[in-house]
């Protein structure tokens, strides 16, 4: 943290050098953060717009949350306002409410599998071209996610965000974090399962 405290006075004084700094440590992170969102092709633009909006700012920034929970609030937004421009406004009907789990019907009441998911395997060039087809599956389905479930699953499981700096980014309590998280990722579970069942999205 105290690294944290001087690298931000560093950036503050216009140091060049702590400017590389920041973008070593983050450029990755937020790249992954908005590829889910814009597709991978503008990420990095997202990427870009955000260290040029944050270092504009960095004078304001009073180090109460963490640099990069700062950086990913700031690419969020970038993040959407490319969606809201290709027309894929992002939906807040729902924010914040929970339609049920997706998937609880392959349960019992004991919480044991009706159902349990297949195994899988990747041994040959057919499995390895599955794989790819699964990964745009993921990103598809990681655009019908609701709003703020999208958010939490792509800062905890892209960008590795832990539950408080989640919840300082979207304004919501943590528990609430846990809540969004654990449903998301439930969701995505669910369109796991069925690709490995029937091989398409």
């Amino acid at each position: 943290m105290d690294d944290e405290q001087a690298l931000i006075r560093r950036l503050r004084a216009g140091d060049s050098n702590a400017f590389e700094v920041a973008i070593k440590l983050h450029h990755g992170f937020l790249v992954a953060m908005a590829t889910p969102l814009v597709g991978q092709e503008l990420a990095d633009d997202v990427a870009q717009e955000t260290w040029l909006k944050a270092f504009a700012a960095i004078g304001k920034f009073e180090g109460r949350a963490q640099l990069r929970t700062w950086l990913a609030r700031i690419a969020l937004n970038e993040a959407y306002a490319i969606m809201r421009k290709g027309r894929r406004e992002v939906s807040l009907e729902a924010w914040g409410t929970d339609p049920g789990s997706p998937i609880s019907e392959r349960f019992t009441e004991q919480g044991a599998w009706n159902t349990p998911p297949t195994q899988w395997h990747h041994d040959t060039p057919e499995a390895l071209l599955t794989e790819a087809e699964l990964h745009e599956c993921i990103r598809k389905h990681m655009h019908k996610l609701p709003g703020d479930q999208q958010s939490v699953v792509m800062m905890r499981e892209l960008g590795g965000l832990d539950y408080p700096e989640i919840a300082k980014v979207l304004g919501l309590a943590e528990g609430n974090i846990r809540v969004l998280l654990h449903r998301g990722r439930q969701r995505m579970r669910a369109m796991l399962n069925h690709f490995e069942e029937v091989g398409t999205c």
